[in-house]
């Protein structure tokens, strides 16, 4: 089985995060500057990914929001936005989103599917709910090639934590074992050491070259890989299908 993570690995990130600022901007009538709410949004995901990283925190949406209204209020700034009505503006904005997604992404799920692989999507929740993700991706044409979509609001626990690619393989497989499980992502801790640390193999998604400059690095054998772009998940899978025919036989 095979799962891929979606923002980032399937589809680029920044016209959502533009999107949240833009909503939040104007509930907030233009009294601050954008990049006033641009930086306070940057600075809310950093937060976020690190409650994610040390505590395996689920962070729901909606109190990101509250949070940065609080940011506001203990600096002194008098501004009011209803939080209930930005959350869902947000939402429906990402669901909405004309973005395209990695010309890679497609064909790498596509080919799993090929290879007879079952194939999942699991991705942790930022400023937007998944039924946001859910509706883009079914717009986008990505529902309809996979098995599975589970994510971090539905079962309360967040990548890294084993648990979500506990419930992954269960949901997948129910009590089978695969003979090899992979998951796809472009987050060194959240994607790659989480999969790591569940016991499965993993790919990281290095686009940018700042983890390994080649094409194709295979940081342990058998078991975790760093490609450039996902074009390179065809040599992946056929190399760990060749490792777990070698240890069955």
């Amino acid at each position: 089985m095979a799962t891929f993570d979606v923002w980032g690995t399937l589809i680029p990130i920044e016209p959502a995060i533009k999107t949240v600022v833009d909503a939040i901007h104007k509930a907030l009538g233009g009294r601050l500057p954008h990049q006033t709410v641009q930086a306070l949004v940057n600075d809310e995901r950093r937060k976020m990914k690190l409650a994610r990283r040390e505590k395996h925190e689920v962070v729901p949406p909606i109190y990101t929001l509250l949070d940065m209204y609080k940011q506001l209020r203990d600096r002194g700034i008098g501004v009011f936005f209803d939080v209930h009505q930005v959350q869902d503006a947000v939402d429906d904005a990402v669901s909405r989103l004309e973005v395209s997604p990695f010309e890679d992404a497609i064909e790498a799920i596509k080919l799993a599917k090929a290879e007879g692989y079952k194939v999942g999507i699991i991705s942790n929740v930022l400023f937007w709910r998944s039924r946001a993700t859910r509706r883009l991706l079914e717009s986008l044409g990505i529902s309809q090639l996979v098995d599975l979509q589970l994510y971090a609001d539905d079962i309360g626990y967040v990548k890294p934590s084993v648990q979500v690619f506990e419930a992954a393989k269960m949901l997948l497989l129910g009590d089978a074992e695969p003979d090899v499980y992979l998951h796809v992502g472009d987050d060194f801790y959240e994607d790659f050491l989480g999969a790591l640390m569940a016991g499965y193999g993993a790919v990281l998604v290095d686009r940018s070259g700042r983890y390994s400059k080649r094409e194709v690095t295979e940081s342990v054998p058998c078991r975790a890989y760093m490609v450039r772009s996902l074009k390179a998940l065809s040599l992946v899978l056929h190399e760990v299908e060749r490792c777990a025919a070698a240890t069955q036989a």
